[in-house]
């Protein structure tokens, strides 16, 4: 209504100043014509005074009013208000339709893959707010927990907010990113050393002072929809929890750079896993082709702990990203490390910022200065990326004794990847993806597959992957 308001006014005002430049001529009208113009002066001046007054009206009503109407809105989300200001409901969702190829092509499927589609809601109530989101996009085994997000959180303060439920733990700058935003279709190898994207507990985070960013939070350590026995809330023997403390900070933001992010910090996890809670540490490749890493189970307690660095430059279309992260697994009588870091740079061809997508300690939602439309003049926003990353977990041989960590036979501990993307955000709610990644193994790995006859092994020591994204989220 505000809108239409302010278009009218727009227009009756044009008409207005038409009139008037007609009237300022030097050629005198005859009488009666010059009359007829005044009047309408005098009736369009009247008519953008009234419309005024409305909006005015309608302008300080909102959030005053005491009785029924509902605002509605679409940014980042389709949301509804109370015109009293008592709630506000956001419904949100994304739907992630996959493309991957590999080469050589024996263990890893080409396929079309749904990766997420989720549908959520959350609502806030002055200090108070939840949110309730499922994943419809399959099984388990594809990437599919059932529910996602159920939490509840307390925001009143914005240097100390309060969650408690299930919810996704912020690991690491690339972790904490929301997936629809990462600069490659797949997050690095780092991803792996981390568990479960989500987890249940309670969370404390907050911005104390503008540019520095925390939270701190005490889970269940094993993830969610455990099948294990010693998973979730079947084991009444062993109550171990994790607990993780991430602290980052955006240094332009404190030295009043704009256009510009310098983010560093880090975090710090730990926990006790009882036996057989780790049942095997897995690895694919970062284009989600072949499972280069795999483990036993560990059949002792281990002390787990996770440590990560992390740090991105950027200016104007320009960002540099690097993270190193560590996983540390001490049980009896032995010690086993995984190591992974990547460092990427990206670049916006059509000269939007990263800073301004730069929000609570982490890169978001980037709306291109032209949105993409068809016959028009706006091509959407096009970024172009590199990546280089490499994966260590050279403690884990084949010969360490069953359930300490033994390297699972055919398989290799170490390989490095190179990811070369591209990305084209249409609209700040639509984005295609492509990326081709190579990776390389350090030790040649050995696949069996099934024939109409017999099995038959093949081993190589590389695998290459096209990906392709099909994205549209709100």
């Amino acid at each position: 209504m505000l809108e239409a308001q302010q278009q009218q006014m727009q227009m009756l005002a044009n008409e207005l100043k038409a009139l008037k430049v007609t009237s300022s001529k030097p050629a005198e009208p005859p009488p009666a014509i010059a009359t007829e113009e005044k009047l309408q002066l005098r009736e369009q001046q009247s008519k953008i005074e009234a419309m005024a007054d409305q909006l005015k009206t309608l302008q300080s009503a909102r959030g005053q009013s005491t009785g029924q109407p509902v605002y509605a809105n679409f940014k980042n989300g389709l949301s509804f208000e109370d015109g009293s200001g008592a709630w506000k409901l956001g419904i949100n969702g994304r739907v992630q339709a996959d493309y991957r190829s590999f080469a050589p092509d024996i263990a890893a499927p080409d396929t079309f893959n749904i990766r997420r589609a989720r549908l959520g809601a959350n609502v806030a109530m002055k200090d108070v707010a939840a949110r309730l989101e499922a994943e419809y996009s399959g099984t388990a085994n594809n990437g599919s927990v059932g529910l996602t997000y159920a939490h509840v959180d307390y925001t009143r303060f914005n240097g100390f907010k309060l969650r408690t439920g299930q919810f996704k733990p912020f690991y690491g700058l690339e972790r904490a990113m929301n997936a629809n935003f990462t600069d490659f279709q797949e997050r690095g190898s780092t991803d792996y050393l981390l568990g479960p994207t989500f987890d249940r507990g309670v969370m404390v985070f907050g911005e104390p002072i503008p540019g520095l960013f925390y939270n701190a939070s005490w889970t269940d350590g094993k993830g969610v929809n455990t099948t294990t026995a010693n998973g979730d809330e079947t084991d009444a023997k062993y109550d171990n929890k994790d607990g993780l403390v991430r602290v980052v900070g955006n240094i332009a933001q404190f030295a009043g750079w704009k256009d510009s992010v310098v983010h560093m910090g880090g975090f710090y996890a730990k926990g006790q896993q009882e036996p057989g809670s780790i049942t095997t540490l897995n690895v694919q490749t970062e284009g989600r082709g072949y499972t280069v890493f795999s483990t036993d189970t560990f059949t002792r307690a281990v002390d787990r702990s996770r440590q990560g660095y992390e740090l991105a430059l950027a200016h104007g279309p320009l960002k540099f990203q690097t993270e190193h992260i560590r996983e540390t697994f001490d049980g009896a009588n032995f010690d086993r490390d995984l190591t992974a870091w990547y460092a990427s740079v990206n670049w916006i061809v059509t000269g939007e910022a990263f800073a301004s997508t730069y929000k609570d300690g982490m890169f978001g939602r980037l709306r291109p200065k032209q949105d993409f439309a068809w016959g028009g003049d706006g091509w959407g926003a096009l970024q172009l990326g590199a990546r280089y990353s490499k994966f260590d977990g050279s403690d884990f041989v084949t010969t360490n004794a069953a359930g300490t960590g033994r390297l699972s036979a055919g398989r290799s501990n170490e390989f490095d990847s190179w990811t070369i993307g591209a990305n084209w955000i249409l609209t700040p709610y639509v984005r295609l993806v492509a990326n081709y990644v190579h990776t390389h193994f350090d030790t040649p790995v050995t696949v069996t597959t099934p024939t109409s006859s017999t099995n038959k092994s093949y081993t190589f020591d590389h695998e290459d992957a096209i990906t392709m994204r099909a994205q549209f989220d709100f």
